[in-house]
């Protein structure tokens, strides 16, 4: 456990925004190497990463304040919170699809064939961001017997309970990094290629990735401990948006196909 990474006075650096930061930084600067292959000059590919930069922002908050409503009318939780955590994933996603939908349309651009490229970076992204939770003690999982398992806590900035501080816990930070990095090679290595080449049809990048993600993250969710707000039961608010998020990816790659007609 390592929350805060430096600590001078009264200003502190959480990990987890370090971590947080340098995914986003790993996305960009592979975008950038392939500016080209997506159409973009500099000033439109800055336009494009700026807006979904925000979005994303903005509707993983907005996703967050919807999960959490009865702690924050309660009082428990702050509206703005601590930027250590306080985003939900799916919110981020969605924000930013919508934003590149609107800047797609604004630059005339085939937003499918973008997001097949912002996919590969997202899920390389996403698995450093996640080892920030890991650092944060957030997103933690069930106690488990199991060889892996990793304790947490010690640290008063931890975000993990301090009752289960030297308990063993599932590493699903660490989970849901490695499954995104395998993803990510996925994608980069064996589909966009083919899709660059003409044998696949653009967007099927990014549709594999909504159906592999989703799947995932639905697993994941399993071994997950820690409070995710309001849920509809069987399942976690999470688990609710990867089945339906699944489900319209089979649905996009049935009605459109994978490969050109």
């Amino acid at each position: 456990m390592h929350p805060v990474l430096i600590s001078l006075g009264r200003f502190q650096l959480s990990t987890y925004g370090v971590f947080v930061a340098a995914g986003y930084l790993l996305g960009i600067l592979w975008l950038k190497t392939q500016m080209r292959a997506m159409g973009l000059d500099e000033k439109r590919f800055w336009n494009l990463i700026y807006a979904l930069f925000f979005s994303a922002i903005v509707g993983s908050k907005l996703l967050f304040w919807a999960v959490y409503y009865r702690d924050i009318i309660d009082g428990r939780l702050s509206l703005i919170g601590d930027f250590r955590y306080g985003f939900v994933f799916f919110g981020g996603l969605g924000g930013a699809l919508a934003a590149g939908w609107v800047m797609s349309r604004r630059l005339r651009l085939d937003v499918m064939a973008l997001a097949d490229f912002f996919a590969v970076a997202l899920a390389f992204g996403h698995a450093l961001g996640r080892l920030g939770c890991l650092a944060a003690g957030c997103c933690y999982g069930r106690p488990t017997a199991l060889p892996w398992g990793l304790v947490l806590g010690g640290d008063p900035a931890s975000i993990t309970p301090p009752e289960l501080w030297g308990v063993a816990l599932h590493p699903t930070q660490v989970y849901e990094s490695l499954a995104n990095a395998v993803t990510g090679l996925f994608l980069l290595k064996v589909l966009l290629p083919r899709v660059k080449s003409g044998e696949l049809r653009p967007g099927t990048v990014f549709l594999f990735y909504v159906l592999i993600y989703g799947a995932a993250r639905f697993i994941i969710e399993f071994f997950r401990f820690d409070d995710r707000g309001a849920s509809l039961q069987p399942f976690s608010i999470s688990q609710w948006i990867a089945l339906a998020a699944v489900g319209a990816a089979l649905a996009a790659m049935a009605r459109r196909g994978v490969r050109p007609r």
